[in-house]
């Protein structure tokens, strides 16, 4: 790779995070604790930190949103039995309930037809793969 590449991809402009910010509203509030909790169900509180890392690197969150986030996580008490028992790594469909609590977060509605048809479409692409690679 020549300089005039690297020093490009280093400039490059910053893109926008899908959430850049947390919305203020109680509403906001309660799709974050939601959100905090699913999270914190699949890979345990302390594993959080670094799903928020990977959705940042994504281009999902922004810091200021990530920052925001682990504020509302240290509010999240667990019961003893709940402590580091789900340290789990998330499946493609923990990310994609992830995606939709981002855009729900960002004020877009996410219809259960619109739901319906993203499902459909994962199960023909899984249809698809099994049969194409003998999965």
């Amino acid at each position: 790779m020549n300089t005039a590449t690297l020093s490009s991809i280093l400039l490059e402009s910053h893109k926008p995070a899908k959430l850049e910010t947390i919305p203020e509203d109680s509403y906001s509030s309660i799709f974050v604790f939601k959100w905090l909790e699913y999270l914190c169900e699949r890979v345990g509180h302390s594993n959080v930190p670094d799903v928020l890392e990977f959705y940042y690197n994504l281009g999902w969150v922004s810091d200021k949103a990530i920052a925001k986030l682990l504020k509302f996580s240290k509010g999240i008490g667990l019961d003893d039995d709940e402590i580091e028992t789900s340290v789990g790594k998330l499946t493609i469909a923990d990310h994609l309930v992830s995606l939709l609590f981002i855009e729900r977060l960002n004020g877009k509605k996410v219809s259960s037809e619109a739901l319906d048809k993203l499902e459909w479409e994962i199960r023909r692409i899984k249809k698809g793969a099994e049969q194409y690679y003998g999965i």
